[in-house]
């Protein structure tokens, strides 16, 4: 199933022109620095590019039975948060002070591509290997 990661894999690995025309099929909007597709499985994504046409980032829409419950609150959120120019820190408090930061750590790895992932599992364990050598070293 091509799905989210499917594309992303591919993106990061290839320049928008030819990722373009890869999944001419699929693409809903192309435009000069973003590229919008429908997954098999029914998600937006987004592929935003750089100037040179490399993957920069992405983004995934997707309208939850709560937003769709709850119209129009979800983009006021967002919209305030970016009114306000939120941090990592000011973020990492409101997911924590709703009970969501398991929820939203495993929805955040299982949505990323898999280089990204081991990539932060590599440096949280040679950081943490650091820290441990520093402390022996103290002592």
């Amino acid at each position: 199933m091509r799905n989210i990661n499917y594309f992303l894999d591919d993106a990061q690995n290839s320049r928008q022109g030819q990722f373009g025309l890869d999944y001419a099929d699929v693409i809903t909007c192309y435009d000069t620095y973003s590229t919008t597709l429908v997954t098999e499985d029914g998600r937006t994504l987004i592929i935003h590019w750089g100037v040179a046409g490399f993957f920069k980032d992405y983004e995934v829409v997707q309208e939850t039975p709560l937003m769709k419950g709850h119209p129009g609150m979800a983009e006021e959120i967002v919209a305030m948060l970016r009114h306000m120019n939120v941090d990592g820190e000011t973020m990492e408090y409101i997911i924590r002070s709703v009970g969501m930061e398991e929820q939203m750590l495993r929805q955040l790895v299982m949505n990323s591509p898999y280089t990204d992932t081991t990539d932060l599992l590599e440096e949280k364990v040679r950081l943490s290997d650091e820290y441990l050598r520093s402390l022996s070293k103290n002592n």
